[in-house]
C-alpha cells in the first residue's frame, strides 16, 4: 500500500508540472492570468461536485463548518500559489517556476514535521535526515541551477537582477503556500472522512474570492469555456489538490512534498524536451539528469531513515 501512495505522489507531481505549462498558455490566450485561473476552478470545481456525489460524500459538506477555521482555509492558499505560478510563468522562465516554489515547499515540508505544525505527525531530525535533505537540495539546484545557467548564460547578464531577485523569492514563497494548502486540506479531508469534499471545498473558496475580484477581461469567460486547455486546467488541479489531501496523512507532508517534487521535476524535463503543450522545446541536459537522479537518492535516504 505505500508504494502505492509513492507513485501516486509522483504522479501528483506531473500533474502539476502539466498543469503549469498548460495554466501558462491559457492565460496568454484569455489575456489575464485571473480569467485563466478563474476557468481552471469552475472546471474543477464541476468536476469534482460530481466526483462527490458519484462516491456518495457531497452530504459530508456539511461537516466542514464544525471543523477548525483553520482547516477551512486551505484554498486560500491554493488560490494565491496557482495565481503565481501563472504570473511568474513568463517572467522567471518555465524551469525558474519550477524550481524555487519547489524549494519552498520541500523547506517547509520538513519544517512542519520536525515542529508537528497543523497536527502533523513528529519526525525527529537525525543526521540520515539532515543528509537527505541536503542532497535532495544538492539535486534540485543540479537539476535546475546548473542547467539554467549552462544553457542561458548569455541572457543573464542582461537580467534586472532586483526585478528577478523579487520574483524569485516570490517563487519560493509561492511554495511554502502550496504545503500549507496541502497539509490544511488533508486535515480537513481526515476531519470530514473524504479528501474529494475537502479539494471541492478548496475550489469553491477559490471560486468566491475570484469572482469578487474585478477585472475588465471577465469578456473571456465565454471564450474559455470553449478551450481544452481550461478543462485540462481544471481536471489537473482537480486531481493535483485531491491526491495531496489523500497523502499528507499517510506520507507526512514532508516526504509528500519531496516525492511530488520529483514527479514536477521529471514532468518539466519532459515538457522541455518534447515540447508538450506549446511551450518552447529544449533538450534535456546532463545536468538536469544528474540532479534528478540525486533527487532520488536524496527522497529514498529521508524514507529508509
Amino acid at each position: 500500500m505505500y508504494m502505492i501512495y509513492i507513485a501516486l505522489a509522483i504522479g501528483a507531481g506531473l500533474i502539476l508540472a502539466a498543469q503549469n505549462a498548460v495554466n501558462a498558455q491559457l492565460s496568454f490566450l484569455l489575456k489575464s492570468p485571473l480569467v485563466a485561473c478563474f476557468m481552471a476552478y469552475i472546471v474543477g470545481s464541476f468536476l469534482l461536485l460530481i466526483l462527490t456525489v458519484v462516491l456518495g460524500d457531497f452530504s459530508k459538506i456539511e461537516l466542514i463548518f464544525s471543523a477548525p477555521i483553520w482547516m477551512t482555509t486551505g484554498g486560500l492558499f491554493g488560490l494565491v500559489f496557482i495565481t503565481s505560478c501563472i504570473i511568474l510563468f513568463p517572467k522567471i522562465g518555465s524551469v525558474e517556476t519550477v524550481m524555487f516554489p519547489t524549494l519552498g515547499q520541500i523547506l517547509s515540508g520538513m519544517f512542519f514535521e520536525t515542529f508537528g505544525w497543523f497536527n502533523t505527525t513528529v519526525v525527529m531530525v537525525s543526521v540520515a535526515r539532515i543528509i537527505g535533505i541536503i542532497i535532495l537540495l544538492a539535486g534540485t539546484y543540479i537539476a535546475v541551477v546548473l542547467s539554467a545557467r549552462h544553457s542561458t548564460i548569455e541572457l543573464a547578464s542582461s537580467e534586472h537582477s532586483k526585478s528577478q531577485m523579487l520574483n524569485r523569492l516570490w517563487a519560493f514563497g509561492a511554495g511554502i503556500l502550496c504545503t500549507v494548502q496541502s497539509t490544511f486540506n488533508g486535515q480537513l479531508g481526515h476531519y470530514i472522512q473524504s479528501p474529494t469534499v475537502s479539494a471541492l471545498w478548496a475550489f469553491i473558496i477559490g471560486l468566491i474570492v475570484l469572482a469578487f475580484l474585478k477585472n475588465s477581461n471577465w469578456r473571456y469567460l465565454r471564450i474559455g469555456i470553449r478551450l481544452s486547455q481550461s478543462w485540462f486546467a481544471g481536471l489537473a488541479g482537480a486531481a493535483f489538490v485531491t491526491l495531496m489531501s489523500l497523502l499528507i496523512l499517510p506520507l507526512g507532508p514532508g516526504l509528500t512534498v519531496s516525492i511530488s517534487t520529483l514527479g514536477v521535476m521529471i514532468g518539466a524535463m519532459l515538457i522541455q524536451q518534447f515540447g508538450l503543450f506549446q511551450s518552447k522545446q529544449q533538450s534535456i541536459s546532463i545536468y538536469q539528469i544528474i540532479g534528478v537522479i540525486g533527487m532520488l537518492i536524496g527522497t529514498l535516504i529521508i524514507k529508509i531513515y
